[in-house]
């Protein structure tokens, strides 16, 4: 049976409606008048048609939704009831836009800036106001591939962070020791300052040395580092034109992206896209499609919030690891939820102890692994010079309440871990006379528990119909990972990169006139543009997710070598929670256990001493495993941007931390190589602003600059050399337009610079349209074919096709001066 709820909505006049080609056009139109969608059929054979604008009228708009529903979508009727219920007394603001956004993390705000970049208005929606967002640090690293990405799309957020992040001085190094101030076992410097082709992302040991103010200069390699450093690098070439990752505290990016968001957003023509913040989303409703009826299928979704209802065609949850919407529309997972609890501490310290921690360069670094009897536990150093930290304290539930972690307790674990003893002389000249260090030095912002998991979404596309789904999962609403490694908010800013022109195609394309096949080709092409993303993403999260865990487990492992072992306190845990224990009260558990605990860690007091044989004894196990490889690395090539979008193509387990080799196939990132750009007509001609030394990677956003005048995606036809014939461009050209359902732009490369000067006159005399570009360093074809005495291939002219995204989507060759091609991928 099919039940028609008809309701009410006001709507505020956003000016007159017009005629117009575009999506967005007919997306303002849609916020002028938001009636149910009956349309006339001339009406409908003819979307882009005049729609009047009415000053505050009240609109029906009329929802369908089937008794044999699922239950997930059951359990969106009944909220969307409720919060109809909830909001009857007062009148509802109405609002549309093609996407809608759920969640401001950097996910979101990434995802809301792409699509004003390609002109597709989107909403989004926040619970939580800017200054809330901006409280607490979490994440804190952005690896190579996503310093790329803004690096391409949103410079002016990449600048920023830039300038903003902290020396490389003072988070290139993690340090294992009894506390930050007390005595260190060993110091790992990672390899931040630019990776080379080939290089791996292991770190160098430095060793500890008594006197601890010349450390820096009497540190040396283990044995062994030096040689294997130079055998895993195969050339001096970096193997990208951002030479390291950068350590930057998660809300001040956040800030940086939330500026650049509402900055893109007045750019969108001509209805600029929205950021609402201090919204809660209550429910999302699908609506059925109603085509059969006569009545506009393009408005799909229904997003109620506490303070307005939006229509939207596209619903993007990037609201976290918790979500509501995701678990009201049957979203679930696979992986290991609940690996640990955690409690995390965001705190300060002032600025003499700040001082005082930065004033033996060997003692400073991103993360420091404590071992000491009162805490074992990561202490995070978002930003050294400001005073920033986080520490992270495992415990283990239900044995140890939150209730445990009081402030005052909290505190005495922190000056533990960073090595202060209030009770003894701790003196600092601060400039204005000498102070001693206390407690009052560190200032606690806030102590929450939170529980690490690995988990990735079985379905990124939901929907009461998982086929025609339009309901997208992306960022920590789509994938959980333990934090080790730093691949969570990067997974997310790679999801919604790779989504972000799916969608702005889908919307652009949606104002063809109405007929029953052009439907069945947009929802074919629906389909395959969604599950494209679901399949592609989904693959990389799953691979980040076992790589994650297994950084985690190489930290459990330095902690065993501490004579420490994560299992026994669980299997203690479940002994107490099982009979006969269960039978005694749980307060007196809680205490044993307490105990239990304590006399555990007692022993590391040992640590503190140079020359105690117990001590010594962790001191010569940790090293052994970092010597071996083991412990955490922080940069992964392969993972970052060695991963491939092929499914034949999936990284193995082998070595994570093995060094990139970069290729040209189908699937990868277009390698990063420096190019000259000679010639274009695709820029706006304005030099001062127009870099002519580029990278290969990304090279359509870098000559587009939709930052500046948004514009929507285009693929990329990449020639090498195709110079010898005009009649072998035309073929390719016609080869891209069979196989790309997107606009593309012609990119012609030379590895020689007077071939390339020369094909370039003809361009600027005949008024083609395609941008000449020189290969500086003529390594294109080892690229392509990766052998230097391959005549066949050398003798060819190539053809690359890339996505909006920067992957190569697909390549073939053509044997000169023969026109027909020859597929070397298909």
């Amino acid at each position: 049976m099919i039940s028609m709820i008809l309701f009410h909505v006001t709507t505020r006049c956003c000016g007159s409606g017009g005629g117009g080609g575009s999506s967005s056009t007919n997306w303002r139109n849609k916020r002028m008048l938001y009636h149910s969608g009956i349309k006339s059929k001339n009406e409908k054979n003819n979307k882009r048609s005049d729609i009047r604008c009415y000053n505050r009228h009240v609109n029906p708009i009329i929802f369908t939704s089937y008794g044999t529903s699922s239950a997930s979508f059951s359990g969106a009727s009944s909220c969307f009831m409720s919060s109809l219920a909830s909001s009857s007394s007062a009148a509802a603001t109405a609002a549309a836009a093609p996407v809608v956004i759920i969640g401001g993390g950097p996910t979101g705000l990434l995802l809301s800036t792409l699509l004003s970049q390609y002109n597709v208005p989107s909403i989004l929606v926040e619970k939580r106001l800017p200054q809330q967002i901006h409280l607490h640090p979490q994440a804190h690293y952005i690896n190579i591939r996503s310093m790329e990405i803004l690096r391409h799309h949103v410079p002016r957020v990449y600048d920023k962070i830039l300038d903003r992040s902290p020396p490389m001085d003072d988070w290139e190094a993690f340090t294992f020791g009894s506390s930050v101030l007390g005595r260190q076992i060993a110091r790992v410097i990672h390899p931040v300052r630019g990776i080379h082709i080939g290089q791996d992302g292991n770190g160098s040991i430095w060793e500890s040395s008594v006197n601890g103010s010349e450390e820096e200069e009497n540190g040396r390699r283990t044995a062994g580092d030096d040689s294997k450093e130079q055998a895993t690098a195969t050339t001096t070439k970096t193997c990208s034109i951002c030479t390291s990752p950068t350590h930057l505290a998660q809300n001040q990016f956040a800030s940086l992206l939330l500026e650049e968001a509402q900055l893109m957003a007045t750019k969108v023509h001509p209805v600029p896209s929205e950021l609402l913040h201090g919204e809660t989303v209550q429910c999302v409703m699908e609506q059925p499609p109603l085509s059969t009826l006569e009545y506009d299928d393009d408005i799909s979704i229904m997003v109620q919030t506490d303070q307005r209802k939006i229509m939207t065609k596209f619903v993007v949850v990037a609201e976290g690891c918790h979500s509501q919407t995701r678990n009201q529309h049957g979203g679930s997972w696979v992986g290991n939820p609940t690996m640990q609890h955690l409690i995390n501490v965001h705190f300060q310290t002032s600025q003499r102890l700040s001082q005082r921690l930065m004033e033996e360069k060997y003692r400073v670094g991103m993360l420091h692994f404590v071992f000491h009897k009162e805490v074992v536990g990561a202490f995070v150093c978002h930003d050294l010079q400001k005073g920033e930290w986080v520490l992270q304290i495992p415990y283990f539930v239900p044995c140890q309440p939150v209730s445990d972690f009081t402030e005052s307790r909290v505190k005495e674990m922190i000056l533990a871990g960073l090595g202060v003893d209030v009770d003894v002389d701790m003196d600092v000249d601060v400039g204005a006379g000498v102070r001693r260090i206390d407690k009052n030095d560190v200032n606690i912002l806030s102590v929450k528990p939170w529980t690490m998991g690995a988990t990735v979404a079985k379905e990124y596309i939901l929907g009461k119909n998982k086929a025609n789904g339009r309901i997208i999962l992306a960022g920590d609403a789509a994938h959980a990972f333990p934090p080790a490694g730093g691949f969570g908010m990067n997974t997310g800013l790679q999801d919604v990169h790779n989504l972000a022109w799916r969608l702005a195609y889908l919307v652009q394309n949606d104002n063809e006139p109405w007929h029953p096949s052009n439907d069945d080709k947009k929802e074919c092409m629906t389909k395959k543009m969604l599950h494209g993303y679901e399949n592609e993403r989904r693959s990389v999260a799953t691979q980040n997710a076992a790589l994650s865990v297994r950084n985690y487990n190489r930290t459990l492992d330095i902690a065993k070598a501490c004579y420490l072992n994560a299992e026994h306190p669980s299997v203690l845990c479940k002994l107490m929670m099982s009979p006969p224990m269960s039978l005694i009260p749980m307060n007196i558990r809680q205490q044993m256990f307490g105990t239990a605990v304590k006399a555990a860690m007692l022993p590391l007091v040992n640590l503190e001493h140079e020359g105690n044989f117990y001590g010594n004894a962790i001191a010569k196990n940790v090293r052994r495993i970092l010597s071996s490889g083991g412990g955490l690395p922080l940069i992964f090539p392969r993972y970052e941007i060695g991963f491939s979008y092929d499914p034949m193509k999936k990284l193995s387990d082998g070595d994570d931390t093995a060094g990139y080799h970069p290729t040209i196939a189908i699937g990868y990132r277009l390698p990063h190589l420096e190019v000259e750009c000679l010639s274009t007509t695709t820029h706006d001609n304005n030099q001062d602003n127009f870099a002519k030394r580029l990278t290969l990677t990304d090279i359509e956003s870098q000559i587009m600059q939709r930052w500046n005048v948004p514009s929507a995606p285009r693929y990329c036809l990449l020639l090498y050399k195709p110079f010898v014939s005009q009649k072998i461009r035309d073929i390719s050209e016609a080869w891209a337009n069979e196989l790309c359902p997107f606009s593309f732009d012609t990119f012609e490369l030379y590895s020689n610079r007077l071939q390339a000067m020369e094909r370039c006159s003809q361009e600027l005399a005949n008024i083609y349209k395609n941008t000449v570009l020189w290969d500086i360093d003529n390594v294109f074809l080892d690229l392509l074919s990766g052998k230097d005495d391959d005549s066949n291939i050398k003798n060819s002219f190539h053809a690359v096709l890339v996505r909006p995204d920067g992957h190569i989507a697909n390549l073939t060759a053509f044997t000169c001066p023969v026109a027909r091609p020859k597929e070397v991928h298909s």
